[in-house]
């Protein structure tokens, strides 16, 4: 059950100082000015993909938390890899807010880590669990959304799947029917 904190407005200026300058890199890129800060989806798409939009945003910011809690118990390259997949998963979230056209979970909250934290070793199952759980998300957007946003989310699952691997490297068994 999240825990809602205090806002820091540290955070909220860095997103929206990060949603002003997508914004403009992207009319700068066009011949057109946008008419509107909202969502380029047809209204019926974003109907259909606002609440699976919303649970992936909502999703990523449970793995960016938790994400924060991981670094403080990896050693230096793990420190990197945290920071990678922060760093995509904040570009993950933005694209997924402006595709939805609002803000979502604007006051920061607090997390309930699946396992709690105590070593490397439970830092990085953790790590591997939040990607294996935002991959049926990203599934979810890819199902009800088009054009770049389904295109954004067959790209966020199939990183989320390569961040999960790399956290594991224990190659993964799958059966199959064998070939004739």
């Amino acid at each position: 059950m999240p825990i809602k904190v205090n806002p820091s407005p540290k955070t909220h200026f860095a997103r929206l100082v990060s949603m002003i300058l997508v914004l403009f890199a992207l009319s700068a890129c066009s011949d057109t000015q946008p008419t509107s800060t909202t969502s380029t989806m047809p209204a019926t798409a974003l109907t259909q993909a606002g609440p699976a939009l919303t649970q992936a945003i909502q999703g990523i910011d449970a793995a960016i938390y938790g994400y924060g809690v991981i670094g403080a118990h990896v050693s230096r390259s793990g420190q990197k890899k945290v920071k990678q997949a922060i760093a995509t998963l904040n570009r993950q979230r933005l694209s997924f807010e402006l595709a939805l056209g609002a803000q979502v979970n604007e006051v920061p909250v607090a997390y309930e880590l699946p396992i709690p934290i105590t070593n490397t070793s439970t830092a990085i199952n953790v790590a591997e669990l939040l990607e294996m759980k935002l991959i049926p998300l990203f599934d979810d957007v890819v199902k009800s959304s088009t054009g770049i946003t389904k295109s954004t989310a067959e790209t966020a699952s199939a990183k989320a799947a390569h961040r999960a691997a790399s956290w594991n490297p224990t190659p993964v068994t799958i059966s199959t029917p064998a070939t004739p």
